[in-house]
């Protein structure tokens, strides 16, 4: 053989070894990038499921809370249900104003010697405290079966007033003063009223929070 011939044949010979290095190194380098890509599929379908057994717990979350809720609107509404028919019967047989009482006017007769004349007011003059009070509302209270209904209806279920409540409601039991009046009454409705507003406003702001989609 020739020099020129063997010459040749090693050129052919370095040739194909850099070709089979080359082709070795490429399929290295892909088994390497397969590897990867095996991996980041991997973690990508564990993500997945991950995101999916989370919104399922969601969803069962959401679903406990729907049922607890519909279970605590229906003892509400069963237990204005029980409150409700003795209330009717009450309102019919116990006055839920007490009038005022009627001044002894025995003292104030002419004529008899053994008793002075009690001085009489000015029919213009307010007692000291009842400036602000209405007229009409002056001297009026508050029976306990006023007290009674009022609380029970706010609370939602029977909060006795006294010895009036949902297991007594005779005349002798809801039928006494209750010790407050007409005036009460309404500075108590002004203060729930004002509460129920901000409780209104606070669940206004949350329920749109939760509602809304945020602008992209």
């Amino acid at each position: 053989m020739t020099f020129s011939a063997r010459l040749a044949v090693v050129g052919v010979a370095v040739g194909a070894g850099a070709l089979l290095l080359a082709v070795g190194g490429w399929a290295v380098h892909d088994a390497g990038r397969t590897k990867e890509r095996v991996l980041w599929q991997d973690k990508e379908a564990q993500r997945a499921a991950q995101l999916a057994k989370d919104l399922e717990a969601e969803y069962a979350r959401g679903r406990a809370a729907s049922t607890r809720y519909q279970l605590g609107v229906s003892a509400l509404q069963a237990r204005y249900f029980t409150l409700e028919g003795p209330s009717h019967d009450l309102r019919r047989r116990v006055s839920l104003v007490v009038p005022p009482a009627v001044p002894d006017c025995r003292a104030e007769r002419p004529g008899d010697p053994a008793r002075p004349v009690a001085p009489r007011a000015e029919p213009d003059a307010v007692a000291p405290g009842d400036a602000q009070r209405d007229p009409v509302d002056r001297g009026h209270r508050l029976s306990l079966a006023a007290v009674w209904l009022w609380n029970s209806a706010l609370a939602g279920t029977d909060v006795p007033a006294g010895a009036c409540g949902l297991a007594d409601t005779s005349v002798e039991a809801c039928g006494a003063d209750a010790g407050l009046t007409v005036d009460d009454a309404w500075n108590n409705h002004h203060l729930n009223a004002k509460s129920c507003a901000a409780d209104r406003l606070r669940y206004r702001a949350l329920i749109e929070f939760i509602t809304e989609r945020p602008v992209p």
